[in-house]
C-alpha cells in the first residue's frame, strides 16, 4: 500500500497462518505484547485482524478499526490487507 512503512524498511509482517481460531489467538498474543512494548522498541504502529494500535496521541484511543480499500479485490487478498492472517508492526523514523 501507498506510503507504507515497509518501503522505509521500518515494518515487518508475522504470518499466523491458516487463518482458525489457535492463530488468531498467536496474533493478538504478539499483538498484544507489541503494544505493551512500544515505549521500549520505539513502535508506532501494530495492526491485526482488522484492528490497528497506533503510538502517540493515538494511543489513548486503544485498538481502532482498521478497513483498507478492498474493493476489486478477492478473498484472501482481502485477508492479507485487513491483516487477517499476520501481525503488522512498524517502528518509528
Amino acid at each position: 500500500m501507498e506510503g507504507s512503512a515497509h518501503y522505509d524498511g521500518r515494518a515487518i509482517d508475522v504470518f499466523v497462518r491458516p487463518i482458525n481460531k489457535a492463530n488468531k489467538a498467536k496474533g493478538w498474543a504478539m499483538a498484544y505484547y507489541l503494544v505493551a512494548q512500544a515505549d521500549r522498541l520505539d513502535i508506532q504502529t501494530v495492526i491485526f485482524d482488522g484492528r490497528i494500535w497506533t503510538a502517540g496521541k493515538r494511543s489513548e484511543d486503544g485498538w481502532r478499526d482498521y478497513s483498507p480499500n478492498t474493493s476489486g479485490r478477492t478473498d484472501e487478498q482481502i485477508a492479507v490487507l485487513e491483516h487477517r492472517d499476520h501481525v503488522h508492526v512498524d517502528v518509528a523514523d
